[in-house]
Order: structure tokens, then C-alpha cells, then sequence
């Protein structure tokens, strides 16, 4: 197996010793990041620690590209759940159930969505990272194609998070209280890690073979005392666990959410967006009538006040997705339907998500819908959501054969 070497800079910090015996090495005399092969003994490929942070890592199939980061810090004694896409990309994070969608990186700029403990969602378009760029997280760019790679790519992509998030409880609308990170952009160890070097005879083989190396105490200062060894193990049995509950959370009690948010930041977006997600294999479609009267749907996919139907989904689950660009949305009333298309061979009810942005403003609408029913949203203009709804105005265009 090839082998790291950890890179040692030459900034001291200044921590307590956590052992009593002056044979230990003081914890300022250890090294600033050690990588430690665990895949031996744990469902993690990797520990990479820091004098206060730490993370691990669960690597793909390939063992090239992370699948998974747990890291914890130090600050604020949290620990912070990172999922990846299959091209080692970040996808979602979760921290305090509260979870993150992050998509379309392009430099320093990258969409995210969020989604609250209780289900409310926001989504911020074009996130700027001033001191992050997106685009270096590309295993091309890496000089060796080893298992380093995952190391590397993975401190990279994690160091990005906290600038992006950070911006967006910022900036935030109101909508949500989005909790802040509390570890910095270009934190320390992460920078770090994105320096790591290959070396064939210098990687600690397991927490064993770390803890000989230094020694059988005051060798972290989460395991002060007793056996470091399975301390550290105990560490990261407890990380795997937390990360299993915030996987968990993501694919069975929050998968709705999670689908209309991802739905509305990879399609069309603008001053007016209305999206369209549902749990089954049905067909759904979306009706928006908009101010001047035009009605946009399957059958007829622009207006003439710039509105666009940009994806029609027959399959099931959805997304579709009808958007207003920026500085285009007419002033004026829309008014957003849902019907149930008739198939013989296709579920005859489903449950329904309808995110709609309007004018910045977002809001969820979920329900129950049975085939062929047309069920009326909502209706909204420039100042806002309107809350009585006129019960005459069910007239949508549904005649039509697909």
C-alpha cells in the first residue's frame, strides 16, 4: 500500500501537555497532522488528525475519491456529517439536523440549499467563497493518482464549507435562523492535509502503530487518559455512528425535502420559480397561469412574459420546474395548479412537494392528490402570498393526450 508522510510546518501552537509523565512527549512536541490508517479496524479508511480538529474519511469503492467525512471540531465540540457525489464532489452536509445541499460550483461560486430541522427550506443562488475556489477540487489536478488522492481531495473539498456556509447564515432572508460554522475557512489542519506527500515508509498502519509512535499517552487530547488505543477506537466507532444517524436522515425522514430542494437547484431559476416534486411513479404536471393570463404547462412550455416550463417529467417523482429569469417576472397575480395525469398503468394517488420562489420569498406546499384531480396551490404576486384563494378559479387546460 502506498504510504504518506505528513507534512510538518514550521508554526508552533502552544497546547498543555495532557500527561503527567515528562517521559511522554508534550502534546505541542507532536506533529500538526498525522494520517492514520484505520480501514483495518474500522468502517473508516481514515483518521487524520490535528492537535484539536480531526476528521475521518470513508472512501469509495475505488478508494480514490471520498464518499464520506465526519469532522469535529474542536471550537465548538460538534461534529459535522459530509456526504460527497460519485464524482467526489460535495453534496449535502448535515450539523445540528439541520442540512446543507450544495450544487452548480463554478469558481468561486456554488448554489446551496438548506433545509431546517422543522422542513422549511431556502435556497441561495451563486454563494460567493472569495478565498475558495470550487474548481480545484478535481483529482486531475493532483499529481499522483494514488490513495492519497482521497486525503487530499477530501481536506479540499471540506475547507470550502465553512466559507460557503458562513456567507449564507449571513445573508440569510429571515426565513430561517441558519447556524453559522464555527471552524474557519482555510482552517488549519485542512490546509494541511491538502499538503500531504507521498512517501513509502512513513504512514501510521492503524491507531496502534500511531499511539507506538508517540508514545501511549498525551498523545490526543480527547484520550487523555487510560487506553489511547481503544479510546481512539472508541472515537471513531462514535463518529461512524453519528454519521449512519445523519445518513439516515437524509435518506428516509427528510427524502421529500431533500428531492424538491435538489429539484429547484439544478433547473431554471430566477425572480419566479415553482417546482413540482412527488413520491411515486406517477405522472404529475404543473400549471402556472401567470399575470397576463398565459398558461404554461406541459402542452405549452414558454409564454410570452418569459415564462418557461424547462423540465416535464413522465416517469414519476418529478422534478418540474416552471421559472421567471431575473429582471423577467411580470408584475401581477400567478396562480399555480397540480394535476394528476390519468394512466391505466401508473399509481392513482400520490403525495406532492411545490416549492415556490417568489420574489425571493420561498415557500413548501405539500398534500395528497388522486388521478386525474387538479388541486390549486397557491396564488402570489409581487407583494407577496395571497391567502384567500378563489374557489371559481380551478380552470386549467388538462384535455390534452401525452
Amino acid at each position: 500500500m502506498k504510504k504518506f508522510i505528513y507534512l510538518l510546518l514550521i508554526i508552533p501552537l502552544f497546547f498543555t501537555s495532557c500527561a503527567d509523565d515528562d517521559n511522554e512527549p508534550k502534546f505541542a512536541e507532536l506533529p500538526d497532522i498525522s494520517v492514520v490508517d484505520i480501514s483495518q479496524e474500522s468502517e473508516w479508511d481514515y483518521w487524520v488528525a490535528g492537535k484539536k480538529d480531526y476528521y475521518y474519511i470513508k472512501a469509495n469503492s475505488s478508494r480514490t475519491l471520498p464518499e464520506a467525512v465526519l469532522f469535529h471540531s474542536s471550537q465548538d465540540n460538534k461534529d459535522y456529517s459530509i456526504f460527497f457525489t460519485n464524482n467526489g464532489k460535495v453534496d449535502k452536509v448535515v450539523v445540528d439536523d439541520f442540512i446543507f445541499v450544495f450544487r452548480n460550483f463554478n469558481g468561486n461560486h456554488v448554489d446551496i440549499g438548506v433545509i431546517s430541522p422543522s422542513g422549511e427550506i431556502e435556497t441561495f443562488r451563486e454563494v460567493e467563497t472569495p478565498n475558495y475556489n470550487w474548481d480545484n477540487l478535481s483529482s486531475n489536478k493532483l499529481a499522483a493518482k494514488e490513495t492519497s488522492d482521497v486525503v487530499r481531495l477530501a481536506s479540499r473539498a471540506v475547507a470550502g464549507i465553512p466559507c460557503a456556509i458562513s456567507v449564507v447564515a449571513a445573508v440569510g432572508s429571515g426565513g430561517i435562523a441558519i447556524p453559522a460554522m464555527a471552524w474557519a475557512c482555510g482552517n488549519y489542519l485542512l490546509s494541511l492535509s491538502v499538503d500531504i506527500a507521498i512517501n513509502e515508509g512513513n504512514i501510521h498502519n492503524g491507531f496502534t502503530d500511531f499511539v507506538g509512535a508517540y508514545g501511549a499517552y498525551s498523545t490526543y487530547s480527547s484520550c487523555n487518559s487510560g487506553q489511547v488505543t481503544s479510546c481512539l477506537s472508541g472515537l471513531a466507532s462514535t463518529a461512524l455512528s453519528e454519521w449512519a444517524d445523519d445518513l439516515e436522515e437524509i435518506e428516509n425522514r427528510r427524502s421529500d425535502d431533500i428531492r424538491i430542494t435538489v429539484a429547484a437547484l439544478e433547473h431554471g431559476y430566477g425572480d419566479v420559480q415553482i417546482t413540482l416534486t412527488w413520491d411515486n411513479g406517477a405522472d404529475l404536471d404543473l400549471h402556472v397561469i401567470d399575470p397576463n393570463g398565459e398558461e404554461i404547462w406541459w402542452n405549452h412550455t414558454y409564454s410570452v412574459s418569459d415564462g418557461k416550463l424547462d423540465v416535464d417529467d413522465i416517469d414519476g417523482y418529478g422534478p418540474e420546474n416552471i421559472f421567471w429569469p431575473r429582471l423577467k417576472a411580470p408584475d401581477g397575480t400567478y396562480k399555480v395548479y397540480i394535476h394528476h395525469y390519468p394512466w391505466d398503468n401508473k399509481p392513482k394517488s400520490s403525495n406532492y412537494t411545490v416549492l415556490i420562489n417568489a420574489f425571493g420569498v420561498i415557500k413548501k406546499y405539500t398534500g395528497s392528490i388522486t388521478e386525474n384531480q387538479v388541486m390549486h396551490i397557491k396564488d402570489f404576486n409581487q407583494n407577496g402570498f395571497k391567502s384567500i384563494i378563489n374557489k371559481n378559479s380551478f380552470s386549467i387546460t388538462t384535455n390534452a393526450i401525452k
